[in-house]
């Protein structure tokens, strides 16, 4: 029976077909006898086994050809993840079959297939964090000047723009980008080194064949062989995990601005979509709670990526092996929180006329610093900090605007004439730079 992440009614949650397929049985085996190919192709090449012998393994090493089933039967009677894999790709290429593997061990094989498989589904990933930014980008693009209130400590601010708000997500975005780059490419190495890492099974020819092995399967050779060195895995997965907390602080925010009492942004709904089982009005967040869920689950995977770095001697399955598991449900979860973002910022309905109608909720308590500071250029900033903090308390406690109160008050009045008051009062103009901010923003990233 399939697991929670393969099973018909759940899969599509958690993950999307494209990742899965990339860590699936077939796949799987796939990367082994790509790598198996290599190899005996590298040896060919330099006269360690014979010619046709490298053809015939190259011929055999197709996943389709062989029975996966019957391999997963063996792993679970033999208790070695690699054997039967070995045993069916030497009788699939007959007469050639006992070259495969030669001078390898097993953790050479998994590992450089788990490269494979990690430069696809990485390809994945770093896609569709392009697209949230282009997404992302238009809709700051699109809002720069739409003004909302700015939130700490969950309480209204000052006013920012929405445009603001997602340029710096956009900011974040397009740093976890260049960092999962880096880090994607500084692990596409190879694994050839051997039972202990020095090599020694392939004599004087294991430089040129771990060379050979890397460009036949586009991969680089590593500074050293990396069995016990699992740090760029941990910073690999690190980097997924910084990704996964901004993906769910953007979701949690949609998420909040999407609540009843705020109501600044709502998800696209589909003809289809039911918002609850119970209560027939709502129209819940659903897309965005799933993602950050998703990426609660893959930060938690971090911590335990890092512990897997502390391994004993030159090879230490007790670690290794946890990866086999690890490394799949986070690209596997991540790619789920992506899509579903996605889902979202695609079809975000944003409202900038609640946001407008929001500013007003305080009265113009909102734009108090910037009447504060109209106050300090005749007053000081101290004891115009003071009287502000009595004209708003006297503006909530009669539940008229900051206008009303100020307008109001005598010496007030003599320092700030009515349209100078009137201005300051306005959130559209105390906005400071928050589009030029999107504007360079757009622009850095874009080039």
């Amino acid at each position: 029976m399939p697991t929670t992440l393969d099973c018909l009614i759940m899969r599509n949650v958690f993950g999307s077909h494209r990742m899965r397929a990339v860590y699936d049985s077939q796949r799987l085996v796939q990367s082994w006898l790509d790598t198996w190919a290599a190899l005996a192709e590298a040896q060919a090449a330099v006269g360690v086994i014979p010619a046709e012998a490298a053809r015939a393994i190259r011929a055999a090493a197709v996943a389709d050809k062989l029975d996966i089933a019957a391999i997963g039967e063996g792993v679970m009677e033999g208790r070695h993840i690699l054997m039967p894999s070995i045993r069916a790709l030497s009788a699939a290429a007959g007469e050639a079959g006992k070259y495969v593997h030669w001078g390898s061990t097993t953790q050479d094989i998994i590992d450089t297939g788990m490269v494979l498989q990690l430069r696809d589904g990485m390809a994945i990933i770093i896609d569709e964090v392009d697209d949230l930014i282009e997404i992302l980008a238009g809709l700051a693009r699109k809002h720069r000047s739409d003004a909302m209130a700015g939130r700490t400590h969950w309480q209204h601010a000052l006013p920012i723009t929405f445009g603001f708000k997602v340029a710096l997500w956009v900011e974040e975005l397009h740093r976890h980008r260049e960092r999962l780059v880096r880090s994607r490419d500084a692990n596409m190495v190879v694994q050839v080194g051997g039972a202990a890492g020095t090599l020694a099974a392939l004599g004087e020819h294991a430089a040129a064949i771990q060379k050979g092995v890397a460009e036949r399967l586009g991969l680089a050779v590593p500074p050293a062989p990396w069995s016990c060195l699992r740090d760029g895995l941990a910073e690999l997965v690190s980097n997924i995990g910084l990704l996964a907390a901004t993906i769910e602080r953007i979701d949690t925010e949609l998420g909040r601005l999407s609540s009843t009492e705020i109501a600044e942004i709502a998800e696209p709904r589909t003809a289809t979509q039911v918002g609850s089982s119970a209560m027939p009005q709502k129209r819940n967040p659903i897309n965005t709670e799933r993602a950050a869920a998703n990426c609660k689950i893959v930060r938690g995977l971090v911590p335990v990526m890092q512990s897997l770095m502390v391994i004993n001697h030159e090879r230490d399955m007790s670690a290794t092996a946890a990866e086999w598991l690890l490394l799949p449900q986070c690209m596997i979860t991540m790619d789920g929180a992506l899509e579903l973002t996605h889902r979202v910022v695609a079809g975000l309905h944003v409202d900038p006329e609640r946001m407008r109608r929001n500013l007003d909720l305080t009265g113009g308590g909102i734009v108090a610093e910037a009447v504060m500071m109209g106050l300090a250029e005749h007053m000081g900033r101290s004891q115009a900090h003071e009287v502000m903090i009595d004209m708003a308390r006297k503006a909530r406690e009669q539940g008229v605007t900051l206008y009303d109160v100020l307008s109001a008050d005598p010496e007030i009045s003599s320092l700030l004439p009515d349209e100078r008051l009137r201005q300051l009062v306005d959130p559209a103009n105390h906005l400071g730079l928050a589009e030029t901010i999107v504007d360079d923003v757009l622009q850095r990233v874009s080039a």
